[in-house]
């Protein structure tokens, strides 16, 4: 069986680096000692810091184009609708591009609003500081949204459609049949 690679290691350790620690922190969030989820969510931001500084050599190639959500819209109306035409994919899918998009902000702001609620626990005297204040509420929403975009890029996964990629983000590898079947714009030989 003939593959082709998708993710690199450092991608894939990037991801999961990212996905564990971020599962980690709302698992962690509720502690009363916050040292351990402190520790997490600075592994969390340093996973952070390495994809995107590495993206800027790199290049952002997924990151969401113009009509990305319409296009998006339209694929995922795919999967449970038959007869639908879409058109070809490169390595990325448009609700792909979209949600790591919207996933990364929500990253980065979980990240930059994280070390206010390190000042919030430690300093409790600055609790009364209203910028202090709303970045922890900052914090809080944009960690609950963290949490619906992981589950909605599971339930996305799961579906039958999408299957094909799960390995991938455990080997770095796809069928190149699956590779030319459903992203045959994706220059996958250079």
């Amino acid at each position: 069986m003939e593959t082709v690679l998708r993710h690199s290691t450092i991608t894939r350790i990037e991801h999961w680096g990212i996905a564990l620690s971020g599962i980690m922190l709302y698992a962690t969030h509720e502690m009363q000692d916050k040292s351990l989820h402190i520790y997490i969510g600075i592994a969390f931001t340093l996973f952070l810091m390495l994809h995107i500084i590495r993206r800027f050599f790199t290049g952002f190639d997924a990151l969401m184009k113009k009509g990305d959500i319409k296009e998006g819209l339209q694929v995922i109306k795919s999967f449970f609708v038959k007869n639908i035409k879409i058109a070809p994919q490169g390595k990325f899918l448009p609700e792909q591009r979209a949600v790591y998009t919207f996933c990364g902000i929500i990253c980065i702001l979980v990240a930059l609003s994280g070390i206010s609620n390190i000042i919030y626990y430690f300093y409790p005297d600055v609790r009364s500081n209203l910028l202090i204040k709303e970045l922890w509420y900052m914090h809080h929403i944009t960690a609950a949204l963290f949490v619906i975009f992981f589950a909605v890029h599971i339930f996305f996964l799961l579906l039958p459609a999408n299957r094909y990629l799960i390995s991938s983000m455990f080997t770095g590898r796809l069928k190149r049949e699956q590779a030319s079947l459903k992203h045959p714009k994706w220059d996958y030989e250079k």
